[in-house]
């Protein structure tokens, strides 16, 4: 936008003192005999339509040949044509880029949704394999503690074991305490056998019946031991059967414990190859907005290429100026 004070009639002056001058009325030297006031976008529009208005005598024959106008016209002509072929191959470049960009950034986001979705299947996977983990690992705590209550009976059967051992020694101890005294009896008897045969009868007898109760004792005993036996092997099998299915459970328990490692390391390399897609897309970005800029340029360059032209003409208002004065 020019400044206060800038109009056509401004530029209109300046460049005709310029001219005067015998000087090239470029853009700075008017901007310049216009005290640099105005902006060069504005004076550039002045000077144009100031050209254009005087290109309308380019048609007398007084002040331009036939060969210069056809010349003048081919010079404008060629800078058209190349300004425009500039402008289109930048165009239909930036619009293959485009279509190329939007194509891969669909691509992209296509991948970036479907690696989403692959890390939420993932995250769900080892939210349920934690789950499981936890789940297995309390069944595994509840076995250990029946195991450990198991062995606690075990002892316990052990030790009450353990005690009718120590009664049965006893009882055999007794045994062997009345058969000693059996036969202390019977040594003392064949001394005063023949006083004591009736008194020694009954106490055989009584002693005969102890003898036959401990032995009734003995067996009932040992039918216990025999139950006891029996139980300690039961129990000792449920025992080895516990261990070997918390041995199943803490193998279980591992094989979980590797998964989620896995599933870890899995999640990790997504977020990984997430990372170096929004990278990518970064790239394609600064591409596109070098593209622009490219465009930009072309623009500027077209817009240097008027101004070229212009110059062109107005050096060709001089040169005719100059040929006229001559005349």
């Amino acid at each position: 936008m020019a400044r206060a004070g800038i109009n056509k009639v401004q530029v209109q002056q300046a460049r005709d003192t310029v001219l005067a001058r015998g000087e090239n009325p470029s853009l700075d030297a008017i901007r310049i005999e216009l005290g640099n006031t105005g902006s060069k976008t504005t004076i550039h529009r002045y000077l144009r339509e100031i050209e254009e208005a005087e290109s309308t005598r380019l048609d007398d024959e007084q002040l331009l040949t036939k060969t210069l106008q056809e010349m003048v016209a081919r010079l404008a002509a060629r800078l058209r044509e190349e300004a425009n072929e500039l402008v289109s191959a930048a165009e239909k470049r930036l619009k293959d880029q485009e279509a190329q960009w939007k194509q891969e950034r669909e691509r992209l986001e296509g991948s970036l949704t479907v690696s989403g979705e692959k890390a939420h299947r993932l995250e769900q996977r080892l939210v349920d394999s934690r789950s499981s983990l936890e789940q297995a690992t309390a069944e595994l705590q509840s076995e250990r503690l029946q195991a450990q209550r198991q062995a606690q009976q075990i002892a316990d059967l052990e030790a009450r074991l353990a005690d009718k051992d120590s009664h049965l020694k006893s009882l055999e101890d007794k045994h062997q305490h009345a058969r000693d005294a059996l036969e202390h009896f019977r040594q003392a008897s064949k001394e005063q056998r023949d006083q004591d045969i009736r008194r020694h009868e009954q106490q055989v007898q009584q002693l005969q019946t102890e003898l036959r109760q401990l032995n009734q004792s003995i067996i009932v005993k040992q039918g216990e031991i025999t139950q006891l036996n029996k139980d300690n092997a039961r129990l000792a099998s449920e025992l080895g059967a516990v261990r070997r299915q918390a041995g199943s459970q803490e193998d279980a328990l591992r094989k979980s414990e590797q998964l989620v490692s896995a599933q870890r390391e899995q999640l990790s390399q997504t977020s990984t190859n997430l990372s170096a897609k929004a990278k990518e897309r970064d790239l394609y970005c600064e591409q596109l907005e070098r593209a622009r800029l490219e465009l930009k340029e072309c623009a500027h360059r077209q817009t240097e290429l008027e101004i070229a032209l212009a110059e062109a003409r107005t050096s060709l208002s001089h040169f005719n100026a100059a040929a006229e004065a001559k005349r």
